[in-house]
């Protein structure tokens, strides 16, 4: 059992009794995350060969171990890579992942540079929306709507609760008896802030969700880690390894399906992937597996809205198309596309896409006629059952519900049972690496047994696996150690995710070279963005310049594509 005390952020926690250096840590935790990973390879000699670089200390502060654990799923990424490439009588050569690299990439909206010019600065001045067509128009535009996404104490002693408008504000308010348009009195996001939290005290937790699931609005009680896992959901969760999939039986099986032979050496080349999803999790699996070589299609609808912001990364190296499937025209282009897919990733609300006629049996129907496998990847908030499976969440919700939030309110030094949110969306983008892992761990399956393949990866799975004993939390003279380091501005309930982005944006800018390490960034020329753009670059780092990890095209526009097809040899 790993050494850790018991308690020490509240209850359900395991606080390390020692610290160890951020890469050996890696290290450690890849054999522990790999040892409860069915299917997963446990030859100690694989898995020490990764080699783990960078700072002692983690760049992102608090005492979860998000950085450490990321890094691993990036390592367990490259490992099954390498295996595929075996399989295609190709070699990787040794993988490097940098821990540095992945603090970073766990801030991926905020590192974008436009013709020289950082996102930050042009969020603030408001240039962002001349670069960008503007997809999430009236949902962030007045300080109520912005507040709409933060932690308020509720009525109930000690316990705080989520609230999450989402992209569609109207039910939130309309649930609280407000109205996200009141600019009387709620001029500045701190009125705004005071304003709705006057509504929700007047509400006891357990009251708070049965109102949100009523009108199946997203939100969630801040539970301490302990509680979580003592509720119905958390049991439920907690069933499942983090890395979950399996092949499907019920249905004739197909056979093997082998890795095409392709110019490109990268594990995935040939591999065609649809990516049904939106924000950032499935985007972030799908830009993923790009760089892995796979040819993404990412199909939109038309009529629902999109962050922003987030087309100038997430994009990257895909098809970016849409459809409406309300219309037998658009079904009928996606069924089509679908006949020559491998892979399906969809992250609407679990089930949501059965209505349209592409939900899991659709396709596994569909695979066993053409007699070539599929995978088929759901990411959602709660996991592939249990009462909250259908539950509508995000990032904020999967932080709140974990613990996550608590354990970061006790850390800050806040009072009993106040939550504040992780600094970065790292539970969107974890989740995005655990969807990485599954998937090619999937399509190794497929490729060497045959047979069609479901997996889940779910927001809340990923952050209640950072609590975990076997895990554990760094001690509090680590946590002051890194606030010293870097400076961070106070970190809040009432923060939008994108406030604490540009917290954690300007401790780095002023108080480290991070920024300046140009071998973490790739640089696009000539984009529908602006002449140069600058995102971070994959993490994964094989040895073979040929397998090298990269994307063959910029980021784009959101619905940008108008033919919808994969790319090919384009």
């Amino acid at each position: 059992m790993y050494p850790t005390t018991e308690g020490g952020y509240g209850p359900g926690t395991f606080v390390d009794k020692s610290f160890t250096p951020l890469p050996q840590e890696c290290n450690r935790l890849l054999k522990w995350l790999a040892s409860n990973t069915p299917g997963f390879v446990n030859d100690e000699k694989v898995l020490d060969a990764v080699n783990f670089e960078g700072s002692d200390l983690p760049i992102i502060p608090g005492p979860v171990k998000s950085l450490a654990l990321t890094a691993v799923l990036h390592a367990m990424a490259g490992i099954v890579g390498q295996e595929i490439s075996d399989l295609r009588g190709q070699k990787t050569g040794s993988i490097t992942i940098n821990t540095d690299q992945v603090g970073l990439w766990l801030a991926t909206p905020i590192l974008v540079t436009l013709n020289g010019k950082g996102a930050v600065d042009m969020i603030k001045s408001g240039d962002i929306e001349k670069a960008v067509p503007i997809t999430d128009k009236g949902i962030f535009d007045s300080p109520v709507r912005y507040r709409g996404w933060a932690i308020y104490k509720t009525k109930s002693p000690n316990t705080w609760y989520q609230i999450h408008t989402s992209l569609v504000p109207g039910p939130v308010f309309k649930a609280l008896g407000l109205d996200p348009d009141d600019v009387q009195g709620n001029k500045s996001n701190d009125e705004a802030y005071a304003y709705i939290q006057k509504a929700v005290e007047k509400y006891t937790a357990p009251e708070l969700e049965m109102m949100f699931r009523n009108v199946g609005a997203c939100g969630v009680t801040c539970f301490t880690p302990k509680a979580w896992r003592e509720t119905g959901m958390g049991i439920a969760l907690a069933r499942h390894p983090l890395i979950y999939y399996s092949k499907q039986t019920y249905l004739p099986d197909t056979p093997p399906a082998p890795f095409s032979t392709t110019a490109d050496k990268r594990p995935l080349a040939g591999i065609k992937v649809i990516e049904l999803a939106r924000v950032i999790a499935a985007p972030a699996l799908c830009a993923g597996l790009g760089a892995f070589g796979a040819d993404v299609v990412r199909v939109m609808s038309p009529h629902k809205p999109d962050v922003s912001n987030l087309q100038v990364t997430l994009t990257v190296g895909k098809r970016e198309c849409s459809l409406d499937l309300d219309t037998e025209e658009d079904r009928a282009v996606l069924h089509k596309l679908v006949e020559e897919a491998d892979v399906i990733i969809q992250g609407y609300r679990y089930r949501s896409l059965e209505r349209k006629g592409f939900g899991l049996t659709d396709l596994l129907e569909m695979a066993t006629r053409r007699g070539k496998g599929i995978v088929y990847i759901d990411e959602n908030c709660f996991g592939p059952d249990g009462i909250y499976a259908e539950v509508p969440g995000w990032q904020q919700i999967a932080d709140a519900a974990s613990g996550c939030c608590y354990v970061m309110g006790k850390a800050y030094g806040f009072e009993e049972g106040t939550g504040v949110l992780p600094s970065l969306p790292i539970a969107d983008l974890s989740t995005g690496a655990v969807g990485i892992v599954t998937t090619m761990m999937a399509l190794r399956d497929r490729a060497r047994y045959g047979g069609s393949y479901h997996g889940n990866v779910a927001l809340t799975a990923y952050q209640a696996v950072s609590l975990l004993p076997e895990v554990g939390l760094y001690q509090p003279e680590i946590v002051k150690q890194l606030q010293q380091k870097f400076k961070w501005a106070p970190m809040t309930p009432d923060l939008h995710v994108e406030d604490l982005l540009f917290v954690i944006y300007m401790g780095w800018l002023k108080n480290s070279k991070l920024l300046e390490r140009e071998d973490f960034f790739v640089e696009f020329k000539d984009t529908m963005f602006g002449e140069h753009l600058r995102i971070l670059a994959p993490v994964v780092r094989y040895q073979e310049e040929a397998a090298r990890l990269r994307w063959l095209s910029p980021p784009k526009p959101y619905r940008s594509d108008k033919e919808v097809r994969f790319r090919g040899e384009e």
